[in-house]
């Protein structure tokens, strides 16, 4: 649909032992045939990815593990056009609705305002995975972790996963889950998207509280359909709990507390 004069469109990831997802999530996006490129970060440089082939273009780019959001980064530097929109993700994920991505491109050309989309996220049982949120208060960080919280600030909670929002209307929200998320590589002036110091959890908080600062946007858009093996390592390895918990350390000290949206019009944070 060339008159609908879509943004210039690439697909980032960043793999670190999951190359065996690649192929089904490659597969997934044959049907774009205005993907101009995708780039695998590939912080596992023993996990040769070699044999992988694409009907699209496809750089491997190997450097040693800094993180997912510096990962990410490093992907965006290849990315020549300042008005490009970069679907920035996890690579153990499945575009389910490939049509609706025209769709989501369209309407980012349309809305310059807007920072980035929150495609909607199913796991593969079909359960909904509540990709969008808002900024953390001291009630929904308590119930997002403890179970016995999560009821004593039901209310709290039920607001932070927008559950009573439409779960199939676009709608404006706080910050969206980085496993897939289409952004605006203009955004920072061609500036970094994340803030490398968080390795690991957090930085999709981070980069969506900096578009909001900046007077960008995030929306949600149900349209767009992926389907995650979605793992949840910060409940289940002990290793990535750290990560999680140093990560939500980092991002306190950085803006001194749990910035709300309201809040964010405040002179930036160091």
């Amino acid at each position: 649909m060339p008159e609908l004069n879509l943004p210039p469109f690439y697909v980032i990831t960043v793999n670190y032992h999951s190359g065996s997802y690649l192929p089904a999530f490659i597969s997934s996006l044959a049907p774009l045939p205005f993907l101009k490129k995708m780039i695998v970060v590939n912080h596992s440089p023993e996990e040769s990815l070699a044999d992988l082939t694409a009907p699209f273009p496809l750089q491997i780019i190997n450097q040693e593990n800094a993180g997912y959001g510096a990962g990410l980064n490093r992907g965006l530097r290849e990315i020549p056009e300042k008005n490009a929109v970069a679907l920035l993700c996890n690579p153990d994920l499945v575009l389910a609705t490939p049509a609706a991505a025209t769709g989501a491109l369209a309407y980012m050309g349309a809305h310059p305002q807007v920072g980035c989309l929150i495609p909607k996220s199913l796991d593969f049982s079909g359960e909904f995975l509540y990709p969008c949120r808002t900024f953390y208060s001291l009630k929904t960080l308590l119930a997002a972790r403890i179970g016995l919280c999560r009821r004593a600030f039901a209310g709290a909670y039920r607001r932070h996963l927008y559950l009573d929002a439409p779960a199939d209307r676009i709608l404006e929200v706080d910050w969206g889950y980085g496993a897939a998320v289409f952004y605006r590589v203009a955004a920072f002036n061609r500036g970094p998207a994340f803030d490398e110091r968080f390795f690991l959890y957090m930085e999709d908080v981070d980069l969506c509280l900096r578009l909001w600062r900046a007077g960008l946007s995030v929306v949600y858009y149900p349209e767009v359909l992926f389907r995650h093996h979605s793992q949840k390592d910060s409940h289940r390895r002990w290793r990535y709990l750290f990560y999680h918990l140093a990560s939500l350390w980092k991002f306190v000290w950085k803006y001194g507390g749990l910035p709300q949206r309201e809040d964010l019009r405040r002179p930036q944070a160091p």
